[in-house]
């Protein structure tokens, strides 16, 4: 896939054709493209189901277990397991603009959700309909838009067709790789070697002055010796060796590549230190970059995609029952001691029970855990411990009572 200015309706140029392939060549694309790909994958999908409690008669949702739970979460498809599905989701999204998502019945059930192959599909608009001819998945069919799930990257057409990231960054992506080219040819051997080779003026004409063709044949000779690494090259008597020295362009070289990867970074709405960029920042920093990178990057992405699947895998009349979320506990991995401080404050809140924590960290359950805890520092205003009373504060007179 080649991408230019006018697949956006720009101007097209010349010197810029950006291929997926070149792309990834790029250290800050790949980089941006992994944490973001990664990321929502190690989140993963969950099917939770409506729950009553038996306690206040409470609604509350837990993870189902039946067959769309077991394709969301462990293996949508024959040929991956769910963190590829969403990687390789993800990575069309960015890289395509556009993701399809077959889903395969049999019987009435829903048996595999197959990830279509780059440009295996075709809409019509006009129809509402798209035609799939996929030699990967060996899918060949016409249905309606709404029977497939479509993840797309942003839109300049009312959200009907995705861009691909790489389409609005193609400027920015070419100049990096054009960058990265010009410091492989600086460190190429011998290739720092810069300059003219030109005769003795002094030498007397017609006898000792060397003509064009010979200098060439010269010149020629001390490119290939200078490129096979040898540092000592002869030159004749009556030539001589003029340095260039380093140009102020490869002097900016460093500057250049500073300048592509924040570039890069503010394209794919990836933190800069997200992809070792050198920032000064301190821990707190970094964990306020994480939240930030989680509210603006992540999570539009996230609702976009348990909308999506929640609509075309969740009948309406069960759309209050269900529902397809993804499970953000993955992402919070901190430091031993954080983590300590928030299971302390979770049980101590009641919001969790100790058996509760034990099961998150992988640990057997413990007799009595399963009760719900409180702190005793704080109490309703009308508790005994307030009033001093065990039996509580005496109730104020109603009217009846008079």
């Amino acid at each position: 896939m080649i991408i230019s200015g006018s697949d956006m309706g720009l101007a097209p140029r010349r010197d810029v054709q950006v291929t997926d392939t070149l792309a990834v060549k790029v250290a800050a694309v790949k980089r941006c493209l992994q944490i973001k790909c990664g990321t929502v994958a190690t989140l993963g999908l969950q099917l939770l189901k409506r729950e009553k409690s038996t306690m206040a008669g409470r609604y509350y949702f837990s993870e189902a277990d039946d067959d769309l739970a077991w394709l969301l979460g462990h293996q949508p498809n024959d040929m991956m397991s769910a963190y590829d599905f969403l990687f390789n989701l993800i990575y069309l999204k960015e890289m395509t603009g556009n993701a399809y998502v077959f889903p395969l019945y049999e019987g009435g059930a829903i048996t595999q959700l197959i990830l279509l192959s780059p440009n295996s599909v075709t809409e019509d608009k006009m129809l509402k309909t798209v035609e799939i001819h996929d030699t990967v998945n060996n899918i060949y069919t016409r249905c309606k838009r709404d029977d497939l799930i479509i993840i797309r990257n942003m839109s300049m057409d009312g959200g009907y067709t995705g861009i691909s990231t790489l389409a609005f960054a193609a400027n920015t992506i070419g100049i990096s790789y054009k960058t990265d080219e010009q410091q492989k040819e600086m460190f190429t051997p011998g290739s720092m070697l810069r300059g003219f080779i030109t005769g003795d003026s002094s030498a007397q004409q017609g006898f000792g002055r060397l003509q064009d063709n010979q200098l060439k044949d010269v010149s020629k000779q001390v490119r290939t010796a200078i490129q096979s690494g040898y540092w000592l090259n002869y030159l004749p008597g009556t030539m001589k060796y003029v340095p260039t020295g380093i140009t102020a362009a490869d002097m900016q070289l460093l500057e250049s590549k500073k300048f592509t990867v924040a570039e890069i970074c503010r394209f794919f709405d990836v933190p800069p230190e997200r992809v070792f960029q050198d920032t000064s920042t301190n821990y707190k920093g970094s964990e306020n970059s994480q939240t930030i990178f989680l509210t603006s990057t992540l999570m539009p992405m996230l609702k976009q995609i348990e909308n999506e699947f929640t609509n075309k895998l969740i009948p309406r009349s069960l759309s209050k029952k269900y529902r397809i979320k993804f499970n953000l506990d993955n992402y919070y991995q901190s430091d031993m001691t954080s983590k300590a401080d928030y299971y302390q404050k979770m049980v101590q809140s009641g919001a969790m029970t100790p058996n509760e924590v034990r099961e998150q960290e992988g640990r057997m359950p413990v007799k009595g855990g399963d009760e719900v805890f409180i702190s005793c520092n704080v109490a309703p205003i009308t508790s005994g411990k307030i009033s001093g009373d065990p039996q509580g504060p005496t109730p104020l007179p109603s009217k009846n009572d008079e």
